[in-house]
């Protein structure tokens, strides 16, 4: 059988893992189904490109590390105008003097924990003639705890930074755009969006959210001009374990074997920028875990069985 196009993300998950040749049937039913969904209308492709980042302000979170640094240096040698948003000063400008023309990029420093932190980064934003055309939320933190050994305080730090952050700065940046006609919202999520593994339950809840709300914002500003784009990367080779929360609130402090042997912080950024030119509504960057997906669709409780296994272990 030819291989189909990559109209949509399922088709493209099961064209890039060995999946094909050991779920065939599957594989052909999901094929057929999306293109007789096309051809009954009940199914269409509709994308709005962007070829061009060139002048556009691009507005990044987390951007002192990992994604969203790789994110800012291949932005900005698309042509964008950055405003780069961490904790971390140093880091940040760090990451600005490694981007192309590091005179044409800003550093923003906040603190997504902190609601006054992003109010007055967004105060201070207004006084500069940029309107920002993308904003990425890229932050999160996450989790290696049980649910019986994690505080309150760390499930409420990890909903805020994964995701009441991200819909504060939404909600901040989104009028602007309504206004005029245009712009793109980028949410940086997680397989842990889609399905839930042990010791990550506040990461995953918060991810969750994330999902929902990005999906109900694309179907509301569609008809505005705006594009919605969900990234759930699976493992990616970066310090997110490293600064994962135990259930006390210290750091966990290392680097897991996965997290090691994943795909780069800079391929993971190529294909979420490949999506945002496309304007996708969704990708899925990482490795052969991205056959959670499979099961969680066609079969919920094998994966819950794999859970669990990977509990005991």
């Amino acid at each position: 059988m030819e291989e189909p196009e990559n109209h949509t993300i399922q088709i493209k998950l099961f064209k890039l893992s060995p999946i094909k040749e050991q779920m065939s049937g599957e594989y052909c039913w999901l094929y057929f189904a999306h293109n007789r969904a096309c051809k009954t209308g009940l199914l269409t492709v509709e994308r709005a490109t962007m070829n061009d980042f060139t002048g556009k302000t691009v507005w990044i979170t987390g951007a002192s590390s990992g994604i969203g640094a790789a994110l800012a240096r291949l932005l900005a040698a698309k042509g964008a105008r950055l405003i780069l948003s961490a904790r971390s000063v140093d880091k940040l400008e760090a990451v600005r003097q490694s981007c192309l023309n590091p005179a044409d990029q800003l550093c923003l420093p906040l603190d997504l924990a902190d609601p006054a932190s992003i109010e007055a980064a967004w105060n201070h934003l207004q006084e500069i003639p940029r309107d920002v055309d993308i904003l990425i939320n890229n932050a999160g933190m996450t989790q290696r705890a049980r649910v019986l050994d994690t505080r309150m305080e760390v499930y409420r730090q990890l909903l805020e930074v994964n995701f009441m952050a991200a819909v504060d700065l939404t909600k901040k940046v989104l009028p602007g755009m309504i206004e005029r006609g245009t712009g793109q919202i980028v949410a940086i999520s997680s397989l842990m969006g889609k399905f839930a593994s042990p010791q990550r339950s506040g990461y995953a809840a918060a991810k969750h959210a994330l999902q929902g709300f990005m999906d109900s914002l694309s179907a509301e500003v569609h008809s505005t001009g705006i594009r919605v784009l969900v990234a759930s990367p699976g493992f990616v080779n970066t310090d997110v374990s490293l600064n994962a929360l135990r259930g006390d609130g210290t750091l966990h402090g290392k680097m897991d074997p996965e997290q090691a042997a994943a795909i780069s912080a800079e391929k993971c950024a190529e294909q979420i920028v490949a999506a945002m030119i496309k304007g996708r509504a969704e990708v899925f960057p990482g490795g052969k875990e991205r056959i959670g997906l499979l099961l969680h669709r066609i079969s919920p409780a094998l994966l819950r069985r794999v859970m669990r296994k990977l509990q005991a272990n």
